[in-house]
């Protein structure tokens, strides 16, 4: 009978290890899904963080556009203006300098009225002549 005794000891055994074994590979499944879990939930996080932080960016790089754009508009406003000022001032420069020419010719002649008229017109059609 000792050897049966041995017999059922030994299986009873071999059933209790294999219950201890089964239990432990339940708890490392059981970790393992945990963790996974938390893996999902961890690359969701940071998915979303990237999302939220490149839809920042784009806002700011589109504000800084906008920004820079409206610096640009509002050089090439100022540039239109002076080069306008330049061309207003070389117009009177040379209408001045037309008057005097005039004025001068007018003056050495010493004309009549007929010729004064006549000089004046052709003063005008020089002005109207000019590039502006």
């Amino acid at each position: 009978m000792n050897m049966m005794e041995e017999r059922r000891n030994f299986i009873e055994s071999n059933i209790a290890q294999a219950e201890k074994e089964r239990q432990q590979a339940e708890q490392i499944k059981r970790e393992y899904q945990e963790e996974m879990r938390k893996a999902r939930q961890e690359a969701q996080e940071v998915i979303a963080k990237a999302t939220k932080l490149s839809e920042e960016r784009s806002v700011e790089i589109l504000a800084e556009a906008h920004e820079e754009a409206e610096k640009i508009r509002k050089s090439a406003l100022a540039d239109i203006e002076r080069e306008r000022d330049l061309a207003i001032a070389q117009v009177k420069a040379q209408v001045a300098d037309l008057s005097v020419a005039v004025a001068e010719k007018i003056i050495r002649r010493n004309l009549d009225v007929k010729g004064q008229e006549d000089l004046i017109e052709q003063f005008i059609q020089e002005v109207g002549e000019l590039p502006c």
